[in-house]
């Protein structure tokens, strides 16, 4: 059986190209285990649809929504679907959940992989944690963001000392749950289905990356895998 290959798709979750981050490495003990049984999936920034099509080829039985700020239209197929949505707004956020509630979906796993601001993954992750499966993941990519120098800039977004003390990195570390963008409400739920969290972490010797991090330490190619509780 192949393994979860982003290769074929021009994917940066892959091995084949310079800057290439190995995520799909280190998602595919968990990937594997539903690749039959999944029939929901979420990815947050959709890009070039690479990932999307490499879900679509791997997953078999699985429907896989793409949430972009912009139009990604073009990238419908039978089993994908896109979706305008602003991970940094709460309203859109919200009309997600309540497009997802109103379907009755709740995915094998979501996928965040959009704007990498900590202040948006932790938005996100607060409002979307309840729309996986019990044992389902949450996963959040790039967390290398949570170390950028004060004032980096990545996609418009600029590095704050609020940001920093706040950082994805160290928020899903530390417990309990604490977070200026996640409610009360949210992190009560999170601190009670949250089963576990991995985290891969890996420097990518090959990609001199232009982005600052604390102490001049190199960028690095950091995710996480969020495991939920089996608990309904």
């Amino acid at each position: 059986m192949e393994n979860f290959n982003c290769n074929l798709f021009e994917s940066d979750k892959g091995d084949a190209f310079w800057n290439s981050n190995q995520y799909s490495h280190f998602y595919e003990p968990y990937f594997s285990s539903i690749r039959d049984t999944a029939t929901d999936i979420c990815e947050i920034g959709v890009h070039k649809g690479s990932s999307l099509k490499a879900y679509e080829a791997y997953f078999s039985n699985a429907k896989i929504i793409g949430l972009d700020i912009d139009d990604k239209s073009q990238y419908n197929s039978e089993r994908i679907k896109t979706i305008i949505c602003d991970q940094s707004q709460n309203e859109s956020l919200d009309k997600f959940v309540e497009y997802c509630q109103s379907k009755s979906i709740l995915f094998d796993f979501i996928l965040d992989d959009g704007s990498h601001d900590v202040s948006h993954q932790q938005l996100s992750f607060g409002k979307l944690f309840q729309l996986i499966k019990p044992g389902g993941f949450y996963i959040i990519e790039d967390l290398c963001a949570s170390h950028f120098v004060l004032g980096q800039e990545l996609y418009g977004y600029i590095t704050s000392e609020d940001k920093k003390k706040n950082n994805t990195h160290t928020f899903l570390v530390n417990r309990p749950f604490k977070s200026p963008w996640i409610s009360e409400t949210n992190l009560k739920y999170l601190e009670d289905n949250v089963d576990y969290i991995s985290t891969f972490d890996r420097w990518n010797r090959n990609w001199n990356a232009p982005f600052k991090c604390d102490n001049n330490y190199p960028a690095r190619s950091i995710t996480s895998v969020v495991k939920k509780t089996y608990k309904k």
